[in-house]
């Protein structure tokens, strides 16, 4: 009766309350009564604070692709001109992605429980503390150690830079609205093409007009120098108070953290898992359960993919340094011939998609981008490689981004973190197996017989994205 008479009591005080008081006491009983947990959303900053933080992303991703234009794309060549053995070279690109693999959730793990913009500039720090070490190692070491210690600074660089890329994309989910977002990345990625072809044209001069040992301290410097100025960038952005981290690409080109790269392997790394396992645990029953067995066929379409576009990585410097007897600056030129070819066409994928929908798109770069270590294979001259440049960049243009639209398009948007856990499993194989067989193949065949099977098997894979993908 006492708890009637108090309920019957409580009702007559609401009663008689305002409406706006009655409104509160509404809202208040709704959300203690909810089940579901209250999610925090980063304050919006104020317009100043946000054109300037537009403003050192922009400048943070320029200095970046000095970066990776100059230390970052000569590495493999670097060692090729050491003589490096081919295993050697694939392990630049094959090291990172096992390291990627091995300490992606932990590193996801680690950054829940961190402030996130200073997360982001302690990694990059730990990260780009690699690009300054290297500039002594022309200079000092002498020849039978200087490519092991690249691939020891390469492979320690990958810790902090798996973190990196994976806090990085929220930072730029919690620093730009949803409205801004196609704006700025799209010019992000302007700069970044537009900066790497600078560092290829400018660091192959300078190894063009310098001796061997100078001329690489001297690229690295510049690397170093990007690679400095662009954390300093990154140190200036300021973060709303607790950051969701976002649950989607942002289709950002820069992906700050990863390994080598050149124009030659055009590597996908496609670090949308890395950001969904965020929101994933292992522990939470059998996640392989609830995928469909459509989409391991989809999965094995995409590892034969991968295999076989991450199989001549490796091969791609040797060929130029050895088969073609490229200088340093032609080997500039031909890798900035395809990121200028990239950068023209990237506008066409909008509308390609829309007539041709991301599955034709897919399946048809697939089998073009066969063309890339053919054309390569036929190449005696400087000529014919650029001819390569502006097929394959015209080719990975379109399909780097239908292969994100497909990928997505096929994943379930309800269980999307284990089904892209999958996806960064098959990648992760794909790297590490296709990066150290494709040198093995060459030492088996030869470098250009190597380039024409790996042609065929290209056309093979796009045939299994047709019939799986």
């Amino acid at each position: 009766m006492r708890r009637e008479a108090k309920r019957r009591n409580i009702l007559r005080v609401i009663a008689s309350s305002p409406p706006r008081l009655i409104f509160i006491i509404g809202n208040v009983l709704r959300l203690v009564n909810t089940p579901q947990k209250m999610i925090s959303q980063p304050q919006l900053l104020p317009s100043k604070i946000q054109a300037a933080n537009f403003f050192h992303l922009y400048w943070d991703v320029a200095w970046y692709g000095i970066a990776y234009g100059s230390t970052l794309s000569f590495l493999a060549v670097f060692a090729a001109r050491l003589n490096a053995a081919g295993w050697q070279i694939g392990l630049l690109s094959a090291g990172p992605a096992l390291v990627n693999a091995l300490v992606t959730l932990p590193a996801g793990l680690w950054l829940e429980n961190r402030s996130l913009g200073r997360a982001v500039v302690e990694t990059a720090i730990w990260q780009r503390l690699g690009f300054f070490l290297m500039i002594p190692l022309p200079l000092l070491l002498p020849d039978s150690l200087k490519v092991w210690s690249v691939l020891a600074l390469t492979l320690l660089m990958a810790l902090p830079g798996t973190a990196l890329a994976i806090g990085f994309n929220a930072l730029l989910a919690a620093t730009v609205p949803p409205e801004a977002r196609g704006r700025v990345v799209g010019r992000r990625n302007s700069l970044l093409a537009a900066a790497i072809m600078l560092a290829f044209v400018l660091s192959g001069w300078i190894l063009d007009w310098l001796t061997f040992e100078w001329g690489y301290a001297a690229v690295f410097t510049l690397g170093a120098v990007g690679a400095g100025m662009s954390t300093f960038h990154l140190a200036q952005i300021r973060v709303p108070p607790l950051p969701q981290f976002q649950m989607r690409p942002m289709q950002d080109r820069a992906q700050p953290g990863r390994g080598v790269g050149s124009a030659g392997d055009v590597p996908q790394r496609m670090s949308v898992t890395m950001r969904l396992w965020l929101r994933w645990r292992p522990g939470q029953g059998n996640w392989m359960s609830g995928i469909e067995s459509r989409y391991w066929w989809v999965m094995l379409a995409f590892l034969l993919f991968h295999f076989t576009q991450l199989l001549p990585a490796a091969l791609f410097p040797v060929f130029w340094v050895r088969e073609v007897h490229l200088t340093d600056g032609q080997i500039g030129w031909v890798n900035a011939l395809f990121y200028l070819t990239m950068l023209a066409v990237s506008p066409l994928l909008e509308p390609l998609t829309r007539w041709l929908g991301s599955y034709r798109l897919v399946v048809a770069g697939s089998i073009l981008l066969a063309s890339y270590p053919l054309i390569t294979a036929l190449s005696y001259g400087l000529v014919l490689l650029l001819v390569t440049s502006v097929v394959g960049g015209t080719v990975w243009a379109i399909l780097s981004g239908a292969l994100v639209n497909r990928l997505l398009e096929l994943t379930p948007d309800d269980k999307r973190p284990s089904h892209l856990a999958l996806y960064n499993l098959a990648l992760n194989m794909a790297t590490l197996s296709g990066t150290m067989l494709g040198p093995f193949l060459a030492d088996w065949v030869g470098l250009r017989t190597a380039l024409f099977i790996i042609a065929a098997l290209r056309i093979g894979s796009g045939l299994a994205m047709a019939r799986w993908g």
